[in-house]
């Protein structure tokens, strides 16, 4: 009875290097390198295309898999890669004649399992530098560097002596008739033909994914550019309506300053057609010349007096005004500041007050769970929260007792901050909004930058708008003035 070798003789990792293969291994040994037992150094932090190839007794192919792999810094393969090449192999459609008949082809556009199309890749199916007659050219070399050897058939007598046959001695002994041959070899060309346009048209859908993805991105950038360009636009219109106020208030004044020049300049006018008729009446009788002279003078001092006096109380009354509003609000930031004194200390004694409790507590809290916390520190273990402004925190076991009684607390300490600024953030960084009073129970809610470190806020600029920053800033300086 006869007995022939396995199906498949051995199998082969090619890799490559640019546009050619440049590394030959047995598959067992890449298993180990995927399972972590053998790095490759020499391909630390970068992406390979290989092949997975199954050859049988002859040397000739009869499988292969197209497949990429990135290895990370130590020159292992990437944490999750599990392509099961040889059996994507068994499941594949057919490729290529090499040889022996069409063979089983695994690659992206031809890919049995679709789950494991994208860590593959289609083959270069024309010219000499094809992909398959790269691997055809690369198996002898790697066949005879690794010690595989061209199996020969053999028969067993019935004193179980291995005797060569004659098939592996001589050609096969029947050849295929010539119309199959042909109908043979345009199966074939149909399948390469069918392989090529499934490539093209992967290569093609790829692109296309690709280009849509591009313009996607550039149509976000643009929207975005748009929003900063709507938000600029806003603060503008808010400077323009501050300044427009500013320029309708000195217009008042200006208008007021006007009326009084104007009746001043009707004054003068009726004082000059008096004087006309007094000159008039001086022709008439030169007798009372001198006291017309007279007249005349103490009118033009009274008329000199009345504008100083006018000029000096109106300066007056400005500066009165500005005084009286500057005197105000130094009253109103006083109170302010006695109350908010008030309130501190009212705050200070609710704190030691809470403190005594909390102590209290945390006493009666860790003689019940002190052996619990010690055996978890023993064994280095850690508890882990996130908290806006320092993402995610490791709690020691030691400082979990002080956490649970004010998480709020302990958070702004490991920001540097107070606890009632790192609230007064918080409060900003859910809802970045002006805050600013305008009337009514109502404040401004224009929509702010957000600032994301806590250490950076200001509260009464970080969570205000440019218009309300600006009306603050203009009382400080009255303030500063006086």
């Amino acid at each position: 009875m006869f007995k022939t070798s396995s199906s498949t003789h051995a199998e082969l990792i090619l890799l490559w290097n640019d546009n050619d293969i440049n590394k030959s291994m047995l598959y067992d040994d890449f298993d180990a390198v995927v399972g972590g037992v053998a790095p490759m150094p020499l391909y630390a932090k970068q992406k390979k295309m290989g092949a997975y190839v199954q050859i049988d007794d002859t040397l000739t192919v009869k499988g292969v898999a197209l497949f990429t792999v990135n290895f990370d810094r130590a020159g292992y393969p990437e944490n999750g890669w599990n392509v099961p090449l040889s059996h994507l192999v068994e499941l594949a459609g057919l490729g290529p004649d090499l040889g022996k008949g069409p063979i089983r082809l695994a690659c992206r556009s031809q890919c049995p399992v679709s789950w494991h199309s994208t860590k593959l890749w289609d083959p270069v199916m024309q010219g000499e530098d094809s992909t398959f007659a790269q691997i055809q050219r690369a198996i002898p070399d790697a066949c005879n560097r690794l010690g595989i050897r061209r199996a020969k058939s053999y028969t067993f007598t019935e004193t179980g002596i291995p005797v060569l046959t004659e098939a592996a001695l001589q050609p096969s002994a029947f050849a295929a008739p010539l119309p199959e041959l042909e109908a043979s070899a345009l199966e074939q060309k149909i399948q390469d033909l069918t392989l090529q346009l499934n490539t093209v048209l992967t290569e093609k859908e790829e692109t296309i994914n690709l280009q849509s993805y591009v313009h996607q991105q550039q149509l976000d950038i643009l929207q975005t550019q748009n929003m900063k360009l709507i938000d600029q636009q806003k603060s503008l219109k808010n400077q323009y309506d501050t300044q427009q106020e500013r320029l309708e208030a000195l217009s008042g004044q200006v208008i007021s300053l006007t009326g009084i020049e104007d009746s001043l300049r009707q004054e003068r006018s009726i004082h000059q057609k008096q004087l006309q008729e007094l000159q008039l009446s001086l022709s008439a009788a030169g007798a009372q010349q001198q006291q017309i002279a007279k007249l005349l003078e103490n009118k033009d001092q009274e008329y000199q007096t009345r504008i100083s006096r006018l000029k000096t109380e109106h300066l007056l009354s400005l500066d009165k005004r500005l005084e009286e509003e500057a005197s105000r609000y130094l009253l109103s930031l006083k109170s302010l500041n006695a109350e908010i004194n008030e309130k501190d200390e009212s705050i200070n004694e609710l704190d030691k007050e809470i403190e005594a409790l909390k102590h209290a507590q945390a006493q009666q809290q860790e003689s019940g769970a002190d052996s619990f916390l010690l055996k978890l520190e023993s064994i280095g273990m850690n508890f882990v929260a996130f908290h806006a402004g320092v993402g995610n925190l490791s709690v020691p076991v030691s400082e979990l007792v002080s956490y649970i009684q004010n998480p709020t607390a302990y958070v702004a300490i490991k920001c540097l901050v107070s606890e009632s600024h790192y609230k007064q953030w918080l409060h900003h960084y859910e809802n970045p909004r002006c805050s600013a009073d305008i009337g009514d129970g109502q404040c401004c809610n224009s929509r702010l930058i957000r600032t994301d470190s806590p250490s950076r806020f200001v509260a009464g600029q970080s969570d205000r708008c440019v218009r309300h920053q600006g009306a603050d800033t203009a009382i400080i300086n009255v303030l500063k003035f006086n």
